[in-house]
């Protein structure tokens, strides 16, 4: 384990001010995804030159993909964070790429999803911590994960992963996995006033479909994993018809599954698919990605979680990038400030408190030698 009190003495403890210095450039930086301008932003240029003495290698996949590994000294474990955040949602009363500190909380957009926990490591950099090894990546928001996927393709000797995302200061060692799926339903369009309309309309026949798959997932609530229940089903993406006159020819509907740690996520799929009588031709898979972990065991997450002295919470409910580092096989958690309840939203904040916290605790891992 990480001792509590195992600091450099060469070294300056870091300061919340440093954090917010840092966030308030971070959050500046439109790193909307889409439309992933991430390389016309500048953030590439502000990470590297606040990147001192690190060997630092910029990856730029194209489309808005790109990753900035840093390392300096002989790291041990390997933090990651994306720096793309998602559009801005209606409902902002700031503008929310302008750092706002008001009642103990920073509000910005990215600053808890999750620019914060990044500016936290940059204050410790700062600071001179000399083994550390970071990588920040652009495209976790677009559901593609190119980035991660790629540098994986690569073997890297790290004892551990930390993946920075919002568990308010909690180390987190499962989550769910996902699948999203698009289904097309299709029919011989005519008139509405054929008897036909009935059952060959592709509207009802997706409507009927779709309370199969409602009811199938109500069933799926008898399962759990700890404090988790079910797997997560969700419509989120209904399209078809023409006008009320015409037979629909035509329905798209678009789902996404996320079952238990522990669950493959194809299989769960095929489970649904049998259960609902949907054909393999009439579905198009997305993005899909394991469970954290993948396998129903958690115990090389929870031994990496008290090498490293962090207090563990209980698992979530969202998916991270961290399970991609599990399925190559690093024991790999979630650790980050702030609460999922406020990414995505609008006047997005994390409060003042838990990026001291995750501050702390950075500074503790890595000053330690």
């Amino acid at each position: 384990m990480v001792p509590k009190n195992a600091f450099k003495t060469a070294s300056v403890t870091p300061t919340v001010q440093q954090v917010k210095k840092h966030l308030t450039a971070l959050v500046s930086f439109d790193t909307t995804n889409p439309p992933r301008k991430i390389k016309e932003s500048g953030i590439v240029e502000y990470l590297e030159r606040n990147l001192p003495g690190a060997s630092v290698e910029v990856i730029d996949y194209g489309n808005g993909s790109i990753n900035i590994l840093a390392q300096k000294g002989s790291p041990q474990y390997l933090f990651n964070y994306h720096i793309d955040t998602v559009p801005v949602t209606v409902g902002w009363d700031t503008n929310p790429f302008t750092l706002i500190e008001r009642d103990e909380k920073l509000f910005g957009l990215g600053a808890c999803d999750i620019k914060g926990a990044a500016a936290c490591m940059l204050a410790c950099i700062e600071s001179g911590i000399d083994d550390y090894a970071v990588l920040f990546s652009s495209d976790e928001e677009h559901g593609s994960s190119l980035c991660v996927r790629s540098f994986l393709k690569d073997k890297h000797q790290y004892k551990g992963v930390i993946v920075a995302e919002p568990t308010q200061s909690k180390a987190v060692l499962a989550h769910r996995g996902i699948i999203t799926v698009t289904v097309n339903f299709e029919a011989e369009s005519g008139h509405s006033s054929e008897p036909r309309a009935l059952r060959d309309n592709s509207n009802h026949q997706a409507a009927t479909w779709m309370s199969k798959a409602i009811n199938w997932a109500k069933n799926q609530l008898q399962e759990s994993f700890q404090s988790l229940k079910g797997t997560c089903f969700n419509i989120g993406k209904v399209e078809g018809g023409i006008k009320p006159n015409i037979i629909s020819p035509k329905t798209e509907v678009v789902f996404g599954l996320r079952p238990l740690p522990g669950r493959d996520v194809k299989k769960t799929l095929n489970d649904l698919l049998k259960e609902t009588q949907l054909k393999d031709e009439q579905i198009k898979i997305g993005f899909k990605a394991p469970a954290l972990p993948e396998h129903q065991s958690d115990q090389q997450n929870q031994k990496l979680a008290e090498n490293l002295g962090l207090p563990i919470g209980l698992p979530v409910n969202f998916w991270t990038e961290a399970a991609l580092f599990s399925e190559s096989g690093y024991p790999a958690i979630v650790f980050g400030p702030g609460s999922i309840e406020q990414a995505h939203t609008a006047n997005e904040w994390v409060r003042i408190s838990e990026l001291e916290e995750v501050l702390v605790e950075y500074w503790r891992i890595l000053s330690h030698d």
